[in-house]
């Protein structure tokens, strides 16, 4: 049977479609490898959330399209956010691709071209590391957020029924999967757009019955729609990691206001405040858009000291970029990017004081880990993550030489910390 092999870009929201994707080539008989050079068939799934994620997407495609010449390529497929907003314009441009496909599209032009009984939409092929794997929860997003295109690209949100989710849970937990992390545009407003399902507490308490996962965790809390009943339940359940990945985006009101964003600045703080006394000992990570339009000097001020006064566990800073389609992409009043670029380096120069801090403060504590695989560090061979931090977004642990095994988890006593990783040793 002809090889396929998958060029999969952007977040792990897309990384469960390319991953269903091959699922449903190798169901059909097609061998599944990681070698272009040797692939007949390349699936190149995209983002384009972002200008930085567009061009990454025409790069990636044009290599892609080399192999044509070069390797067996006999096919080139495009899918995921850019083929769904570029494909006409893209079609012209790019004549090497086969076929582009868009984000609503793919499961029934797959259905039509490999034929027969397809499998279950909650399998995939599920990429390394195993212990660790995302499910979706919902997909699109109905908020007006002014900067942010998704929703023209992927539609309004739509919770999938519960009793779905609870079945892919099952699926992975069978496979050894150790950490599950649930995923949507906005996870917390799970269930709101549809009568009867279910609130996000709901399905957590759902997936903690059925399930034995050691860690559930959760990512993009939107704090308008993180309320008291779930907090609680962070406070009250132990496999629930104490993690709220919560993007603010700004600290200043009429920024806020220009975005889209609720609640303002005293509504944060607030939402902040009341997940540090019900759960003392969570991470809080944040995201901040730096230089949207009417954000000055004054505006500036109020968000660094913000920062200061807040100190996330972890923080992202991107520069706003303005993007077709949406109601921030004609506001005027946009700060210079050479003082963009030097705001965003003034907000990371105070996370990693932060940071630093914070991590310093864990020498001498143990700590359960995660362990991930290895690492290049001779004197610190293993990789792992806490609780306290997501994949590929946070910081890692870094271990000593023992007894460590992918999946498994250790208690690591921590020797030592950086700006944003520990170091520790078995305990």
């Amino acid at each position: 049977m002809p090889t396929i092999a998958l060029h999969n870009l952007g977040c792990s929201k897309n990384t469960i479609d390319g991953e269903r994707i091959l699922h449903r080539f190798r169901s059909a008989g097609y061998t599944v490898i990681g070698a272009f050079a040797e692939a007949d068939i390349i699936v190149v799934n995209t983002c384009a959330f972002i200008r930085e994620a567009k061009e990454e997407a025409i790069e990636v495609i044009l290599e892609s399209a080399a192999w044509k010449k070069k390797g067996r390529c006999r096919e080139l497929l495009v899918t995921g956010c850019f083929s769904e907003r570029y494909k006409k314009e893209a079609r012209a441009l790019i004549p090497e691709v086969d076929a582009w496909v868009g984000v609503h599209e793919w499961e029934e032009v797959l259905a039509t071209r490999l034929g027969g009984e397809a499998p279950p939409t909650f399998e995939r092929e599920l990429l390394q590391p195993i212990a660790t794997q995302h499910v979706k929860i919902a997909e699109g997003c109905s908020h007006a957020c002014a900067f942010c295109v998704i929703p023209h690209i992927r539609g309004p949100y739509r919770s999938r029924p519960q009793a779905e989710i609870i079945g892919e849970a099952r699926w992975l937990e069978e496979r050894g999967v150790r950490e599950l992390i649930l995923v949507a545009q906005d996870t917390s407003f799970y269930g709101k757009d549809r009568a009867g399902n279910g609130t996000l507490a709901d399905l957590i308490e759902a997936l903690l019955k059925s399930s034995g996962f050691p860690w559930i965790r959760l990512m993009y809390l939107h704090p308008d729609h993180v309320d008291n009943r779930l907090i609680e339940l962070f406070a009250s359940e132990a496999r629930l990691c104490p993690y709220f990945d919560m993007p603010v985006q700004h600290a200043a009101d009429n920024v806020l206001s220009a975005m889209g964003r609720l609640p303002l600045s005293a509504g944060i703080r607030e939402r902040i405040a009341a997940i540090r006394a019900a759960v003392p000992a969570a991470a809080i990570r944040s995201s901040l858009i730096i230089g949207f339009p009417g954000e000055r000097a004054k505006e500036f001020d109020e968000l660094e000291r913000f920062v200061e006064e807040t100190r996330f566990d972890r923080l992202g800073v991107f520069p706003f970029s303005p993007e077709e389609g949406t109601r921030a992409y004609s506001l005027t009043g946009r700060p210079r990017s050479t003082t963009v670029m030097r705001r965003c380096e003034a907000i990371m120069a105070i996370q990693r004081d932060i940071s630093r801090e914070k991590l310093a403060g864990r020498v001498g504590s143990d700590l359960e880990v995660l362990i991930e695989g290895a690492s290049p560090d001779r004197a610190f061979p293993f990789r792992g993550r806490t609780r306290f931090d997501a994949p590929e977004v946070d910081g890692a642990v870094f271990v000593a030489p023992g007894v460590c095994s992918p999946g498994s988890f250790r208690k690591i006593r921590i020797v030592n910390a950086s700006d944003h990783d520990l170091f520790g040793e078995i305990a």
